[in-house]
């Protein structure tokens, strides 16, 4: 009787780990196709002409991924986000707001810095920018909440740096410049290519196979113990 019960409760438990590895490799398979077609949306981005955000309107989450002309003048409201890293040193990305010629203004992601600095825009009254639209990150479980007062942010939330810089932010959206600028080389915006990993079908067999072998293992040993 004791043996049939361990027999049981081993068999069980091999079916549980079994159906969770399963279920990740399944998930894994999600996230493959996710990371494919943004992949793809990048890589289409990046070929295409811009579309000039001046004919674009409502919410703006639509046209993500998209190359994106703007014109205007960048705001003295600079803020840091840490850490970010370049050629493996450690530094910042500096992210500006940005008044457009119709008077909305829109947070743009300007490219990685050493440090934290004053950057002085006065002297750039109007400029033409192109950037990728994207929308504004989503805080995940290891990432440290923002510290608008001492200007310390990990992650962009719209809703927080609108009050920070104290003007009302195109919601939602933000624009990460690409090295297609006319601009010094200072921040050092990304090179107009996707450079995504996607490992997920990896990801996917090796949890797959662990369920496979969980229940190989199971069936082996209950083999021994009939």
């Amino acid at each position: 009787m004791l043996l049939k019960r361990n027999l049981l409760g081993i068999t069980l438990f091999s079916l549980i780990i079994s159906l969770i590895c399963f279920c990740l490799s399944a998930w894994q398979v999600k996230r493959l196709f996710w990371k494919s077609d943004l992949i793809n949306s990048l890589e289409l981005a990046y070929k295409s002409s811009p579309a000039n955000i001046n004919n674009l309107y409502g919410d703006l989450r639509e046209f993500k991924y998209k190359k994106i002309l703007v014109e205007g003048t960048f705001i003295n409201k600079n803020m840091y986000l840490e850490p970010r890293t370049y050629n493996g040193q450690v530094g910042f990305n500096l992210i500006s707001p940005f008044l457009l010629k119709d008077g909305r203004i829109i947070l743009i992601n300007r490219g990685w810095v050493r440090e934290k600095k004053f950057f002085n825009d006065d002297n750039e009254k109007n400029v033409f920018l192109q950037g990728i639209l994207k929308e504004s990150d989503k805080k995940n479980f290891f990432t440290p909440k923002n510290v608008p007062k001492d200007n310390s942010w990990f992650y962009i939330n719209i809703l927080q740096m609108s009050k920070y810089v104290g003007f009302n932010l195109i919601n939602h959206v933000f624009l990460e410049l690409i090295n297609e600028n006319d601009l010094n080389n200072y921040p050092i915006a990304k090179e107009p290519k996707v450079a995504l990993p996607n490992n997920h079908l990896q990801y996917s067999i090796t949890w797959g196979m662990l369920a496979v072998i969980f229940l190989i293992m199971n069936y082996i040993y209950l083999r021994k113990n009939k």
